[in-house]
């Protein structure tokens, strides 16, 4: 889908947009329209512009995630100038935890509703409303204030609208996710995924850019000789002021841009194939958008079950290929008009013969509508809540070691970085500025070699390998730096800036990236994005449990506000020892718990192949393992 197509859509009646894919359907799909649509979209090229329209407003959720790292010690200086730590103003502890874990409640609540209402109202209706929600919530954030003489408390009003942030970042976890999966080609689709995920380091890397150039630009207004404003000096409480205003508030502009286009995309052609079961206006609409390419011999081929018999599973005793493209628009539509052919004007002649029995996979079969029924038998009965479980707590293992380095890393990094002198304490000027440029080099430049990188790996292993192995390499790298964590403070803080940078790195080119892109494969239509949203959720879940374990960790043993540095200098190893536990159990939950979505020969199995749940995928996997022992 390029940006030529999106522009030149067909537009209907009066309405603005793409036409409306719920209208002038029968509600019966004809399995050759199907079939030919499936096929279309699967072997379709890099579809850029939906990585386009999903990764802008994702770079706006990460940054909006990520930007509270840097504004908080610019809101320490300005509201919170009597609490100091180290004898530097800082926000109190209990606020900036709460602040956190606010926006992370936020957005669990965003990831599950959202989830569960593009499965039962579509995914067009809730795309571009979770950006609204991030704008308003931004906008209200930057008119937070203590009020005309202290008469309100500003740290209600941050934690209030940061949640209201939440939800909107939230909500775009699953709904990124599972439309670029449902347009995105089999060949390209983990590819896609990636490069949408990747959005997430390079808002990340703006929030700082933009910060440091942000404290650059107000460097004649700060104070450049004392740790923090004079009581007196009101140029620099208003510079500061309006320097986090500022920072947050250009999160809003890729927010808008990203609308405007979120509120025209056409619904996802396989939910109106699978859920509405509508297939004209599927059809009409896949064809201006995808082009109605020739199918790729090596890339369009359908998966089909090859077993002679599965208990509750029709299936064909053998692999049926569809090289070629089994049906053309003009082989089955006779058009009304000979001076104007539109689709959603045609006649499909009647076939002849009884409709036939499809096996599950197969481009032509219809699965079932959701239902309390259809999810007991899906979930309980064929044990496709082992795939949900597996999902959800890989994620949570994640985000517990992810989130607990990411949102934390001003006040990581500064550990690392140097050790601070009570005798030459460093400038309110110098500060801000080390904050945003040790966090840029730190984190921001290892989460974006990791993510480039995975967009190239993730072309020749599979999603479940990388994952893995991801968290393998993370477990060694925590533990050796946690071991080592006060030998390196003071005999090799090089070596321990490299460990974290790779630490970094291993989180986007591994599970911080198959976790976002799993969830979006292996689940069927009716229930894709409520089971993306609550493996999220579980993700954001265990991100929210590490700020309460490091506000615990850090608190807990000091009896003198002094003896802070010395007290995490001393333990933050141990804490990194736990993050190491936790990437194991990630591991062994991967091993066990989550399908590969890969055939032996490497290729992405299709969408239609992974949606029949876990008894098909097995069988396939078995096939899998007798080919390599044949071989």
């Amino acid at each position: 889908m390029g940006f030529r197509n999106w522009v030149t859509r067909p537009i209907k009646g009066h309405h603005v947009g793409v036409e409306d894919l719920t209208a002038g359907g029968s509600g019966i799909p004809e399995t050759r329209r199907r079939r030919w649509t499936l096929q279309t979209i699967d072997s379709a090229p890099f579809q850029a512009w939906v990585v386009v329209v999903a990764g802008i407003g994702f770079l706006t959720d990460a940054f909006g995630l990520f930007a509270l790292n840097v504004v908080t010690p610019m809101l320490g200086y300005v509201y919170w100038a009597q609490n100091q730590e180290g004898g530097v103003p800082s926000v109190p502890s209990s606020v900036k935890t709460a602040m956190m874990c606010s926006t992370l409640a936020g957005t669990m609540i965003g990831q599950i509703g959202f989830g569960f209402a593009a499965d039962l109202l579509g995914r067009r209706k809730m795309y571009g409303l979770e950006l609204v929600i991030i704008i308003v919530g931004t906008v209200l954030l930057l008119m937070s204030s203590n009020g005309e003489k202290n008469s309100m408390a500003i740290g209600g009003w941050l934690i209030t609208w940061r949640a209201v942030m939440g939800i909107g970042i939230g909500a775009d976890y699953p709904l990124s996710a599972v439309i670029t999966a449902e347009f995105a080609p089999r060949k390209h689709r983990a590819r896609m995924l990636s490069w949408v995920f990747f959005a997430q380091p390079v808002g990340q890397l703006l929030a700082n850019v933009l910060s440091l150039a942000a404290v650059e630009g107000y460097k004649p207004s700060i104070e450049q000789s004392a740790q923090s404003c004079g009581k007196n000096d009101l140029e620099c409480f208003r510079a500061t002021d309006r320097l986090w205003r500022l920072v947050i508030g250009i999160g809003v502009i890729p927010a808008l841009i990203a609308l405007v286009f979120r509120f025209t995309i056409p619904e996802s052609p396989r939910y109106t194939l699978d859920i509405l079961q509508n297939t004209k206006s599927t059809l009409e609409d896949t064809a201006n958008y995808f082009g109605a390419p020739e199918i790729n011999p090596e890339y369009g081929e359908v998966d089909m079950l090859q077993v002679t018999s599965t208990p509750g599973i029709q299936v064909t005793s053998s692999r049926r290929s569809t090289s070629s493209s089994e049906i053309a628009p003009d082989e089955v539509i006779d058009s009304d008009s000979e001076s104007e052919h539109r689709f959603s004007d045609v006649r499909v002649r009647p076939s002849a013969t009884a409709a036939p029995q499809f096996p599950p996979g197969d481009p032509s079969y219809v699965p079932p509508l959701a239902s309390w029924a259809d999810a007991k038998q899906f979930f309980i009965v064929e044990k496709n809540w082992q795939y949900l479980l597996g999902t959800s707590l890989a994620w949570l293992f994640l985000d517990f070691a992810f989130y607990g380095l990411g949102l934390s890393s001003p006040q990581i990094v500064s550990h690392i970085w140097q050790e601070p002198d009570s005798s030459n304490r460093p400038s309110m000027y110098k500060t801000l500025r080390d904050n945003s440029t040790h966090t840029l080099v730190m984190v921001s430049i290892g989460t974006v070699v990791g993510g480039l990188l995975m967009i190239k790996l993730v072309k020749y292993v599979s999603p479940k390998v990388i994952q893995f192995w991801g968290f393998l390499v993370l477990s060694v790298l925590f533990i050796v730096t946690g071991s080592a964590w006060t030998n390196l403070l003071d005999a090799s803080r090089s070596s321990l800036i490299v460990l974290y940078v790779l630490s970094h790195i291993a989180f986007n080119l591994g599970p911080n990236v198959t976790t976002f892109i799993i969830p979006a494969e292996i689940f069927p239509t009716r229930y894709r994005c409520t089971c993306h949203g609550i493996a999220a959720a579980s993700g954001k879940l265990g991100s929210w449990v590490v700020q309460i374990f490091l506000q615990y960790a850090f608190q807990s043993g000091k009896s003198d506000p002094n003896d802070e540095f010395k007290w995490e200098r001393e333990n933050f190893g141990h804490i990194l020892q736990v993050m190491s536990a936790f990437m194991v159990a990630g591991a062994l939950t991967t091993y066990f718990l989550v399908p590969e979505t890969r055939g032996q020969d490497n290729k992405s199995r299709t969408l239609e192949v992974l949606a029949c749940g876990k008894k098909v995928i097995d069988e396939l996997n078995r096939q899998r393992k007798r080919e390599d022992q044949d071989e």
